[in-house]
């Protein structure tokens, strides 16, 4: 296969129409049988210093680039070329023998069926960061080519980018991501309520149930405290965003609440306290916190929000009240 002529029709490559004289090029003979990693014919002329880039033979310069190039033609995407650097990633590869035969990698990566399409739309595609066998990653970019005047089908230039030190450090990137939720959620744990604590008028269940992984890790919480009197103070609160920062700070601001209680405040004064150290802890870290108290004697229940969702009180019928009452702003804010 005449590589020069083929060459001449990538999509994009400027020729020129005039003041251009045809050369004669001296054909590469070696390894006959086999794609050769050889240089590309020579231009029986010398270069001149003046040589316009689209007078530079395309073969010599892919021979040149460090990253993977292949040229498969036909339906079968039979092998016309490979570069250098394929050769050394991958060792030689036979000449006019299919894809599936002569490009393993190709086939073990999927990328047959990529070819495919290719040839089909002539459209270029790009594969990101796949793993071969010899545990480099490459990006993969298949371009179609036009058919060559010696009768073959069009074909799929394939252009292998090394992208192994990229793939590692994402991958330490998101081990490091695993690493750190993992603490928060150990810490997050660590500073809810083991056990709740059981007044004696009063029924006490609570749940725990975040959206997803991701949700997992924050400064969600929630206590349980017995007061004076038969009384009960109940608290849910968040932290807003996820880490290790937030369950730190969800940590300190549950122990507040737990000291805050026992002065017998109503709730609203509960988070006033609240509020004022939540500034000093972070004055970036917005908490949201609902603080109520049961009192069996009344039959009553207290609270006050801080921007955090509405209460629900089911009533022994089934209907469910909504807490719609106007609530403060959220923790932290004044």
């Amino acid at each position: 296969m005449n590589f020069t002529r083929w060459s001449a029709r990538l999509p994009g490559t400027q020729r020129r129409a005039a003041a251009r004289t045809e050369h004669t090029a001296v054909p590469d003979r070696r390894g006959e049988g086999a794609v050769p990693a050889a240089r590309a014919e020579q231009l029986t002329d010398d270069a001149s210093p003046g040589l316009a880039v689209d007078e530079l033979p395309v073969r010599e310069v892919l021979d040149r680039v460090p990253a993977l190039v292949a040229l498969v033609h036909g339906p079968e995407h039979r092998v016309a070329y490979v570069n250098d650097a394929y050769i050394a990633a991958f060792g030689a590869r036979p000449a006019a023998a299919p894809a599936r035969e002569a490009l393993p990698e190709l086939e073990e990566l999927g990328l047959l069926p990529l070819l495919d399409q290719v040839l089909r739309s002539a459209k270029s595609r790009t594969v990101k960061s796949r793993k071969v066998s010899t545990g480099r990653s490459y990006t993969f970019t298949c371009t179609p080519v036009e058919g060559s005047p010696e009768g073959h089908g069009g074909g799929v230039l394939i252009f292998a980018t090394d992208v192994t030190d990229h793939a590692e450090a994402a991958e330490r990137l998101r081990a490091s991501e695993r690493d750190q939720r993992e603490t928060a959620v150990t810490l997050q744990r660590s500073l809810l309520p083991q056990e709740l604590e059981e007044p004696d008028d009063l029924r006490i269940a609570a749940t725990y149930l975040p959206g997803g992984t991701e949700a997992a890790v924050g400064g969600d919480w929630y206590d349980v405290i017995t007061l004076g009197g038969g009384r009960t103070a109940l608290v849910i609160g968040d932290v807003m965003g996820r880490g290790i920062r937030a369950a730190a700070v969800m940590g300190q601001l549950r122990t507040a609440v737990r000291a805050y209680a026992r002065l017998d405040l109503p709730p609203h004064e509960v988070l006033q306290l609240l509020d004022g150290l939540a500034t000093e802890i972070d004055a970036n870290q917005i908490a949201t916190c609902v603080y109520a108290i049961h009192d069996p004697n009344e039959g009553r229940l207290v609270y006050a929000s801080a921007g955090h969702l509405p209460i629900l009180v089911r009533n022994e019928d089934g209907t469910t009240h909504r807490g719609d009452e106007p609530t403060g702003p959220p923790l932290g804010t004044g």
